[in-house]
């Protein structure tokens, strides 16, 4: 059957709602609901990733190649010997503690910067207790693909299970005399992945704006 293509307008619909996505999602894990990290990881998917079967929107709107990516994440330390959660934070206090998305309160000496696609999405940004390594683009495939965003797979990649079910990072909080093991960490991780592509997606459209009025 013929196909026909979709417009620039019908795409930039198509983004309006994926921006839309992003708030309510991200409205939704900030009010508590931290599930709400595999619709955003699915989110980022179509806005981003590209196969040989299938196109990002930001890709099709040729928005991509050459757009500036907000990177919040610390750089990854081979020398540091702990294991390392470079988009997130740890939360004490309030007898919990927890992993932070932080958004825009960064620590100081985080990084803020934009930067080109492939150095954002491929850039490290947790190393485990095993060494095991995971990029934004693992994170996001993984939760999207194979974790409950739009599949479930029936097995899970050796790496991400021991990440998402087995603390293999490591961390252990003590509440009240009892320990327990520091969770979803990956779910923290996309929510400030999310921050980070909604500010970039805000600022390309700022400069288009700005150059169609010039």
């Amino acid at each position: 059957m013929p196909k026909v293509k979709q417009s620039k307008q019908e795409l930039l619909r198509h983004l309006a709602d994926n921006i839309g996505f992003l708030k309510a999602s991200s409205a939704a894990f900030d009010g508590g609901y931290i599930g709400e990290a595999k619709r955003l990881a699915t989110t980022i998917r179509v806005l981003v990733h590209d196969t040989t079967h299938s196109k990002s929107l930001l890709g099709l709107l040729g928005y991509k190649l050459g757009m500036g990516f907000l990177d919040t994440a610390n750089d990854y330390d081979p020398k540091n010997l702990m294991s390392h959660h470079g988009l997130v934070g740890l939360r004490l206090g309030g007898g919990a503690t927890s992993y932070w998305a932080p958004l825009a309160d960064l620590p100081p000496g985080r990084p803020n910067r934009y930067v080109l696609f492939p150095d954002w999405w491929n850039k490290v940004v947790i190393v485990d207790s095993l060494k095991a390594k995971f990029c934004r683009r693992e994170l996001i495939l993984a939760l999207s693909n194979k974790d409950g965003g739009a599949h479930v797979d029936p097995a899970l990649d050796e790496d991400y299970s021991n990440l998402t079910r087995n603390n293999s990072i490591g961390w252990i909080a003590s509440v009240g005399g009892v320990e327990a093991p520091l969770s979803d960490v990956e779910l923290h991780s996309v929510r400030q992945i999310a921050y980070g592509i909604g500010k970039s997606i805000e600022r390309k459209l700022s400069k288009i704006g700005a150059a169609n009025e010039g």
